[in-house]
């Protein structure tokens, strides 16, 4: 039976990450993340899961595939919206104002920050205003009566064509600004 340190070794190699990587992302430092993986918390195993898509039964367990299948919660949102009689409320408009609220809010976790390093103490308020602006995004799908997988294969197969890999890799140039030279 493998231990929990074991399969995250096996999910650093399978990511193809260096520890020092692993650790930025997850906001401490490579000693701290080196010393943390000899005996991880469950807040560590839930927070490393989450922020690498790594399914919780594979690593807290040693159960199933190691990569979660992030599935949106959609049933669940409309659930939450149907049990307090509240799509009568949910029209395009006020759904499209709550949206870009709840992103004014995300924009507020970098205010009078100097740069995007100064929030790291902030994570728990940008996923919590994040998960306002996905719910919100779900229930403005819903008002329309838009497929959220079937619009998004569209939109990024349109993003393809405007941004082929040959023109806009490591570009941040809008594509109008692609030069038939470049």
């Amino acid at each position: 039976m493998t231990t929990i340190h074991t399969r995250l070794l096996a999910v650093q190699k399978n990511l193809q990450l260096m520890p020092s990587q692993i650790a930025r992302k997850l906001g401490i430092s490579e000693q701290e993340y080196l010393k943390t993986i000899m005996a991880p918390s469950e807040t560590f195993i839930q927070r490393f899961c989450s922020r690498f898509g790594i399914a919780y039964q594979y690593l807290a367990k040693g159960v199933g595939p190691m990569f979660s299948e992030y599935a949106l919660p959609a049933a669940d949102i409309l659930a939450f919206r149907d049990a307090r009689n509240w799509k009568q409320f949910h029209t395009p408009k006020d759904l499209s104002i709550s949206l870009t609220l709840e992103a004014a809010e995300l924009l507020e976790c970098f205010q009078w920050s100097g740069s995007d390093v100064d929030v790291k103490q902030k994570q728990a308020q940008m996923e919590d205003e994040l998960a306002d602006i996905l719910i919100y995004s779900v229930l403005f799908a819903d008002a329309i009566d838009a497929d959220i997988p079937t619009i998004i294969k569209n939109k990024l197969k349109k993003n393809g064509e405007k941004y082929n890999v040959s023109d806009s890799f490591g570009n941040a140039k809008k594509y109008t600004e692609f030069s038939e030279t470049e």
